[in-house]
């Protein structure tokens, strides 16, 4: 079975009604310099209620049960990811460009803004669904210190044979920023392309539609298996009512831990 089938299925059977965002702590805590978000690492797509579910499980095909290396490696890498490894926690700088013009941007040349960035593709149905909810994000921090944006990562089920038959995994670096156009397509946020060879998903975790907030001193501060806007909106407006109070420092000897 395919992983985001095997997913959707074990998440048909877990706590609906926001089960995910219910089970994270969203308190942050403090180090010397940053304020920091605990990482939402769990491997089930348990975020989403049942409709939702179904709604995801439509765009695949359900009965087709493949379960080779290539799936076996995809879901060896949500779940490595989801038990804390699959990347060193740290920044990781690129320069990448944008699907529509081409323009490169660099995230390490962006300080002094918040950063908040998804994995996606045309055949990922959950950083899809996520989409929308991000477009009003994108509408909600206009004119704040604040970037959107979505990295066209890996095909999440390439060729799937009901609704991604037309969408092989991409062969060349022009066929895979064809498929980013077009994914661009359905959403007002830049979608930057990442190479071929992955580096900067890799670099990330290799999680297909993973999701990170990096402040505006360049520390990484949060990160996530999903990319549940819900949580992203709560870091960002903390973030940003921190960074009005004049950065608060915490009271000695009552530093949170994580």
């Amino acid at each position: 079975m395919r992983p985001l089938l095997f997913l959707l299925t074990l998440a048909t059977f877990a706590p609906q009604a926001n089960a995910q965002i219910q089970n994270w702590n969203p308190e942050p805590y403090y180090t010397d310099s940053a304020l920091v978000f605990r990482d939402d690492l769990d491997y089930y797509l348990n975020s989403y209620s049942e409709q939702e579910i179904k709604s995801m499980r439509k765009l695949v095909n359900i009965w087709r049960m493949n379960f080779d290396k290539v799936m076996k490696a995809a879901i060896t890498d949500l779940r490595t990811f989801s038990e804390g490894g699959g990347m060193r926690p740290t920044t990781h700088d690129f320069t990448l460009t944008d699907a529509r013009d081409a323009k490169p941007y660099t995230l390490g040349a962006n300080q002094g803004r918040i950063r908040a960035f998804m994995f996606g593709s045309i055949t990922n149905p959950p950083a899809r669904f996520q989409l929308p909810l991000w477009d009003r994000l994108l509408e909600k921090y206009t004119g704040q210190p604040v970037d959107l944006f979505v990295i066209y990562g890996k095909e999440l089920h390439p060729g799937d044979k009901k609704t991604y038959k037309i969408y092989p995994a991409p062969k060349s670096e022009y066929e895979k920023r064809a498929y980013a156009q077009e994914f661009a397509q359905l959403t007002k946020l830049p979608v930057l392309v990442d190479g071929l060879d992955g580096a900067t998903l890799k670099d990330y975790g290799n999680v297909p539609n993973g999701v990170y907030v990096v402040d505006k001193d360049g520390a990484l501060i949060f990160r996530g298996t999903w990319a549940d806007s819900r949580k992203i909106e709560h870091i960002i407006d903390s973030l940003l009512n921190w960074y009005a109070a004049g950065k608060p420092k915490h009271a000695p000897g009552k530093i949170a831990t994580p």
